[in-house]
Parts: structure tokens; sequence; C-alpha cells
């Protein structure tokens, strides 16, 4: 996997002791997976227009906050800007040589609350390019060194960049992969087909023939993940009522250092789905999740 720096972005503005340790935990989570990719790193910390009537005393505290920063991780170039956050972070996107990764926090807050962990965060999983681990207010601690890597997969195209970073960072990694794969999909497209033919019936052996098709498309993808030589296995899901519910609660069972999952690109149809699937996801994910666009711009 190409070492291409990792942009941390973070806020420095907050000092509460919530804040505080959310920050940190963000910065260990960015760094960890730097370490491991032998990547360089670039803190990024955005103070916003609105910030210029700090007094002088905040001033100070954000200025010792960044060179302490600085201090504590001397191979790590430090980026302080101003502006919107979601701006000076796709500038960073789109400036060569550009970021490999982006890592952020989302507190899964609401209103004014969610002004830079939570809409920042969500803006930018929305229109990223690059792979977007976004570290969600479930995630109370950095992942180790050890550990599997589950990917959220509907079998479709939307998942497949995803399934292919997910294999490249397994081999980086000497990790091994799990698909995951929820059987509420088949239904799903069940219903399709039979909104398609014109009726709302969904007979049994329509069902039958997809859940039998999902399990070879699991297995092939298996053999395949194999022959590039990443140990690999699958789970179907069928119990939960939604995909986000199979997923989040696989990652609670322990044994995973990240999810990784695919969204798709810019579109009206991106906003249903990372409120009914993505944003729910990393709200509830006990480990970082790695968002992969589904389609390149």
């Amino acid at each position: 996997m190409a070492s291409k720096y990792m942009l941390i972005a973070d806020d420095v503005l907050d000092v509460t002791p919530g804040a505080k340790k959310r920050s940190e935990l963000i910065r260990q989570c960015g760094l960890g997976l730097a370490t491991q990719l032998k990547a360089p790193v670039k803190l990024l910390y955005v103070q916003n227009p609105i910030d210029i009537t700090l007094k002088s005393a905040d001033r100070e505290r954000i200025r010792k906050s960044l060179d302490m920063a600085r201090q504590n991780n001397p191979k790590v170039q430090v980026v302080e800007a101003y502006g919107n956050p979601v701006d000076e972070i796709f500038r960073l996107e789109n400036t060569s040589p550009a970021p490999g990764m982006i890592v952020l926090g989302s507190q899964g807050k609401k209103g004014l609350e969610r002004f830079f962990l939570g809409s920042v965060a969500e803006e930018v999983v929305r229109n990223a390019i690059v792979p977007i681990m976004v570290i969600g207010p479930k995630v109370i601690k950095a992942p180790t060194d050890k550990g599997k890597i589950l990917v959220a997969t509907d079998l479709t195209n939307n998942s497949r960049r995803a399934e292919a970073y997910a294999k490249r960072l397994a081999k980086a990694l000497k990790a091994e992969v799990v698909l995951l794969y929820s059987s509420v999909e088949t239904l799903r497209i069940a219903d399709q087909y039979a909104a398609m033919s014109g009726t709302n019936f969904i007979d049994e052996g329509t069902i039958n023939t997809l859940n039998s098709k999902s399990l070879e498309a699991l297995k092939k993808k298996v053999k395949l993940f194999k022959v590039d030589g990443v140990k690999c296995s699958f789970k179907i899901d069928d119990n939960s009522a939604s995909s986000q519910v199979a997923i989040t609660a696989e990652t609670s069972k322990g044994g995973y250092q990240y999810l990784v999952m695919g969204t798709h690109g810019r579109s009206s149809f991106v906003k249903a789905f990372l409120g009914s699937t993505a944003r729910d996801t990393i709200k509830n994910s006990s480990i970082p999740t790695i968002v992969i666009r589904s389609n390149s711009k």
C-alpha cells in the first residue's frame, strides 16, 4: 500500500475534558495507522473566521496546543489554517501531493454542537475522493496492531472499491478480512424484483434463489482474497432488522481493528444513504470506520 501522507483533522478550540480526550483519541488512531503503513502525517487545525474575536488568552492557549503538538510529534507536520474546515480539508485533498487518507472525528451531535466534529465529518464523507477514517462517538480506544478488518458488503458494485481497499490494507497490516453480509440485502433486492415485475408478492423460491446466489458470491470473494495472499472469511447475518444493526452488532464483538464500508458518490441519493446506513453505522460502531467512495468523480 502506497505510503501517501495521512491528514488528521482536529479541533483545538474546545478544551473541555471530554473534547480533549476525544482529540487525543483521534490523533492516536490516525498516528497508529500511519506508523503501521509507514506513512507521513499532517495534523490540520482550522480556526473558523468567527473565531477572529477570540480573546488573547484563548489565542495563547491555541498557540500552546499547536506548539505542544509539534513537540510531541517532531516528525509530524502541523498545518494551521483559517477558514471553513470543510474547505480547508478539500483544499489539501486537491493539492499535490494529495493525502492517502483523511482522519477525523464525529460526535454524532446535532445543531451547533455538530459544527466541527459532526457536520464537517458528514460533509467530508459525502464528498471526499480519498478514504476517510471516522472516529465515531462509540470508539473509546485506538485499535491495537493485531486484529481483523471487518468489511460490510452488499455484494454489488457499491462495495467493490471498499473490498479492494480492505484487501490492500490487510496485506499491509498482515491482517485477516471478514466479509459481513446482511440477509436484509437479499430481501431488498427481492423487493426490487417484485416492483419491476409489477407485484408486491415475493415468493419463497425467489428468496431462496437469491440467498443461494449471495452465498455463492461470498465464497467466490473469499477465494479471490486468498489468491492474493489475504486470509479471509465471511459471515451472514440473518437476524438483524437492518444492515446497520448487523454491522454495529458485529463491531461490538471485539477482535476487529477497523470497519471498511462503501458509500455512493455525490448525488441526491447519497443523502438518504448516509441518513439510513453510513451515518448511523459510524455513530454506533465501536471501532474506527473507513469509508470508501463507491465511484470516483
